[in-house]
């Protein structure tokens, strides 16, 4: 019934598989389709945009490039016409200063007077009516003596008069270089202005020159622009007009159209000119469209002349090229997309090909799960029923347990059969323990003790977990009986400590051994203070100051003696507690015990310890490790009998503290230099006990959390504490 089940249950997976997949290749074609579509049509809209501004630019490059050159021309012939009129005005000027000069020296006879109405009526007659160029004379006070073409102003003094500039021109003229003759020009009104030149007629205090007025080179210059546009050829599709504008704040009704070609000008245009000047800042030096008949012209006002001259195009032509490049394009993107469509079919045909065979690859991986399953459940089963470990798997119910599988390991552990023990609360089977203690952190590694069936007590490691399955709180227990390995601990522990009192016994007699050493000296001093005693008593020497001398000698050496009873004591009652201590502080305290010894037995000690090296640990501890390599160093030397024995000890710092000892005994026998710190084992058969360097290890790696090491050197062996 059940694989029944698990097989409708994988063909609707995979039933689902494949239409999940169908529908997601479809709708990422879908996408993809509609993306690339969009993607061809931006490129076509952009193509063709990018099209119509390369033909507009390049039109608008070309009347822009035409109105300039217009321009210049019209900048040119002003220049020339203006140097035209200049040179005429200099020759009348010229001809009207001799003749007032040869009048003057011909009528030396006559008045100032006489000779003045002489020179104004010579320069009458010599004027032409239909010359544009006109004779004046001023005196050097600014009255006007004669002007041949305005005579109702002559006799007015014109000293302070002011152009419409500001300028007193009139003033100018007086104040020239006499000796000189010189052209002045001024605004008599707007737009038109004014050129002189003349000369001091300094004999009858005269100013005797020519004028003219530049409107006229206005004419001129516009019959030669429009005989010049009249000849420049123009296609078709282009068009050029000028305006003069008289009144830029009515431009509609005060401008004349001078000139219009391929085109036929309405108040459209005019409306486009004022709407370009205004937007210019009446400079009109840029291109504008506007929509009449989509036509595009460039501009530009020219202020002297007051001339709107415009050159533009008509965009008919460039729209009937666009036109064309559209359809072009359109027929390019039609077969792009029907290209596109195609493809996506084709790639949707081969992905749903691909579907058909990822779904019969979930089948073939739905099979091979199967097996894996059977094989997991039969591999759980075995190691649920047959492993080591005890396992019972409880129900949790409100604050309570109950238990509902355990292996055959566990009901061995407990003793109670299958039937016994099922649905009964979990924890009734342990001492001191209880299902808060686990629910504090959801999980509990402890070692306890459990009540068998027939009341006898085990030691179980439990190693116990909550967790969820369906909706349900289980807690699962792994349990391991220790009793047995208790025991040996136990057993192990009691080994160690005989091992650790015969230790302190090795401790004793090497302190004994020391103390003999350290008390030789002084006891030797105090026999020598009594055989000294009795002889001064002998030569009656003795009294009772010499007494008191030897008593003081002798109390001196008693209280050393006893000061070095107490640092024996001292250095072997071990620390409580950790403790920052100096390293050389450690090390004095080692060799303080030691040194009359080493000293006995003319053992060199060389110390090279930096003063602020410190520790964290037991400072006793650590001074007797060091003591007993010292002294296992000592015996190897005195074994060995080396020559010029020598003892090195001396300190690294990187990131930890190491401490080196180093002898010169020749080193340790590679076949057993791994043992040494075995327990009980030892070279030294006739006396040693092979427990000294064993406690050295246990002092610093188990207690310090320290590491020593030994190797061979050169020389001898180097013993390595790291801490």
């Amino acid at each position: 019934m059940k694989n029944n089940y698990n097989q409708t249950v994988e063909q609707g997976i995979k039933k689902t598989t494949l239409l999940s997949s169908t529908i997601i290749i479809l709708f990422v074609a879908t996408i993809i389709g509609i993306v690339l579509i969009k993607t061809e049509y931006s490129n076509f809209r952009t193509h063709i945009k990018s099209f119509k501004n390369t033909l507009i630019e390049r039109e608008m490059f070309y009347i822009k490039t035409s109105v300039q050159n217009l321009k210049n021309d019209i900048d040119f012939e002003a220049l020339s016409i203006i140097n035209s009129k200049k040179r005429r005005i200099k020759n009348q000027s010229i001809i009207a200063y001799n003749l007032a000069y040869s009048l003057y020296k011909t009528s030396k006879h006559l008045s100032k007077k006489e000779q003045i109405n002489l020179i104004k009526k010579s320069l009458r007659e010599i004027a032409q009516e239909e010359n544009d160029i006109n004779y004046f004379v001023l005196n050097t006070k600014g009255s006007l003596l004669l002007n041949t073409d305005y005579p109702k102003n002559e006799g007015i003094n014109f000293l302070d008069f002011e152009d419409l500039d500001g300028v007193r021109f009139i003033n100018k003229m007086i104040n020239a270089n006499p000796n000189t003759q010189n052209f002045l020009d001024y605004n008599w009104y707007r737009p038109n202005r004014r050129i002189t030149y003349s000369r001091h007629l300094k004999e009858l205090d005269l100013i005797i020159g020519s004028a003219s007025n530049l409107e006229s080179n206005h004419i001129e210059l516009t019959n030669k622009l429009l005989k010049k546009i009249t000849l420049q050829s123009f296609n078709n599709d282009e068009f050029i007009f000028i305006y003069k504008l008289h009144s830029l704040n009515n431009i509609p009704q005060q401008s004349n159209l001078l000139i219009q070609k391929n085109i036929i000008t309405s108040n459209k245009e005019l409306e486009a000119v004022k709407e370009l000047l205004i937007k210019t800042n009446y400079k009109a030096n840029e291109a504008i469209y506007y929509d009449y008949n989509q036509k595009l012209f460039y501009a530009t006002y020219i202020k002297e002349y007051r001339y709107f001259v415009a050159v533009g195009v008509n965009l008919s032509n460039i729209n009937k090229i666009v036109k064309k490049e559209t359809k072009i394009s359109l027929d390019n993107l039609y077969k792009n997309i029907i290209k596109l469509i195609i493809i996506i079919i084709v790639m949707t045909i081969i992905f749903f090909f691909f579907s058909l065979l990822f779904t019969r690859k979930i089948e073939d991986l739905f099979s091979q799960y199967r097996k894996r399953v059977k094989q997991n459940e039969e591999k759980y089963a075995l190691l649920f029923n047959y492993s080591n470990d005890g396992f019972i798997i409880s129900e949790i119910i409100d604050k309570s347990t109950r238990i509902l599988s355990l292996n055959s390991t566990a009901l061995k552990t407990i003793g109670y059969e299958s039937s016994e023990i099922l649905y009964k609360d979990f924890f009734n089977l342990f001492d001191q323990l209880s299902l808060e203690q686990i629910q504090q952190s959801n999980s509990l590694v402890r070692t306890v003790k459990l009540f068998t069936k027939d009341k006898q007590t085990r030691t179980i490691e439990l190693n116990a977990i909550i967790y969820s399955y369906e909706n349900q709180n289980l807690l699962f227990a792994s349990l391991r009986d220790i009793t047995e390995r208790t025991l040996l601990k136990e057993e192990k522990v009691k080994q160690q400590n005989i091992l650790i009192q015969k230790s302190k016994m090795a401790a004793m007699g090497e302190m004994i051994g020391n103390i003999a050493h350290q008390w030789r000296q002084p006891l030797s001093q105090v026999s020598g203070l009594f055989f000294d005693i009795e002889s001064a008593y002998d030569y009656k020497e003795l009294d009772k100051k010499y007494l008191q001398n030897r008593v003081n000698e002798a109390n001196d050496l008693l209280e050393y003696m006893s000061k070095t009873i107490d640092d024996f004591r001292n250095f072997f009652n071990p620390n409580s507690k950790k403790e920052l201590f100096y390293l050389n502080e450690a090390i004095n305290n080692a060799v303080k015990i030691i040194k009359s010894t080493l000293n006995f037995y003319q053992i060199e000690l060389i110390i090279d310890i930096e003063k602020d090296y410190k520790i964290n640990g037991y400072k006793n501890e650590y001074s007797q490790a060091i003591m007993n390599i010292i002294s296992n160093a000592k015996d190897i030397l005195l074994e060995k009998n080396i020559k010029n024995p020598q003892i090195k000890i001396y300190a690294q710092k990187n990131e930890k503290l190491c401490l080196h000892i180093e002898d010169n005994a020749g080193g340790i026998e590679d076949s057993i230099i791994n043992k040494i710190f075995d327990p009980y084992f030892t070279t030294k058969y006739e006396y040693g006990t092979g427990i000294g360097l064993y406690m050295t290890k246990m002092i610093i790696e188990e207690k310090m959390n320290g590491t020593i090491r030994v190797k061979n050197s050169n020389n001898g062996a180097i013993f390595s504490i790291e801490i």
